[in-house]
């Protein structure tokens, strides 16, 4: 039976992937990770594996962060128009949150490392792709209800708004202020607004 590790694996990797965050994957020195996860080299490979594979599990912890706390409107059954604003203002609170700004970390690492990193390329594949198909949910039930125009692309409009929150974490490391990156949701949700009588 193995035996039990005596430090918390889960906190532990939390710090490894915000630290991931804060300085990306290359100039994340093992030293450096080591002192923040607060454990030994040799428990580290023990645990995690390499750097490489404690990379990859800190970006499946950054994804399950964002189902949780941003994307989870989306999935509720009869999400709609009030789940895609719910998920663009906390888009913008999750952003604001963090006094040192930050862009997505799926972004980030889709620029550093997937170009030249097939399993990393893969995970940010997926990741995209469960986004898009959050938002498409709450599209396709929107355009159902006649909250949104139904002559939209519910493809199109999806593949959109993850650009557009992709787009405000960028904006919001770049020092947008709370009111400006909220003037830019409700700017992008324009798209979403119902055509014809019912927009006036």
């Amino acid at each position: 039976m193995a035996r039990p590790k005596g430090f918390d694996t889960a906190a532990a990797l939390e710090r490894a992937m915000e630290l991931f965050w804060q300085q990306g994957y290359a100039t994340t020195s093992m030293e450096q990770l080591v002192a923040a996860m607060g454990i030994s080299r040799q428990s580290l490979y023990d645990t995690y594996g390499d750097k490489h594979a404690l990379f990859l599990a800190a970006i499946d912890s950054y994804c399950a962060r964002l189902a949780t706390e941003l994307l989870a409107p989306l999935a509720k059954p009869d999400a709609g128009l009030a789940a895609l604003h719910a998920t663009a203002m906390g888009v913008v609170d999750f952003i604001i949150r963090y006094p040192k700004r930050r862009a997505c970390l799926m972004a980030n690492t889709a620029l550093e490392l997937a170009p030249h990193d097939a399993v990393v390329a893969a995970k940010v594949r997926s990741h995209m792709a469960a986004m898009e198909a959050a938002f498409r949910h709450a599209i396709d039930n929107a355009q159902a209800r006649g909250e949104i125009a139904t002559d939209g692309d519910p493809d199109a409009l999806a593949r959109y708004l993850v650009a557009m929150a992709n787009g405000l974490l960028v904006m919001g490391k770049s020092g947008a202020s709370r009111e400006q990156l909220t003037q830019m949701a409700e700017v992008a949700a324009g798209a979403l607004r119902p055509s014809g009588p019912q927009a006036a």
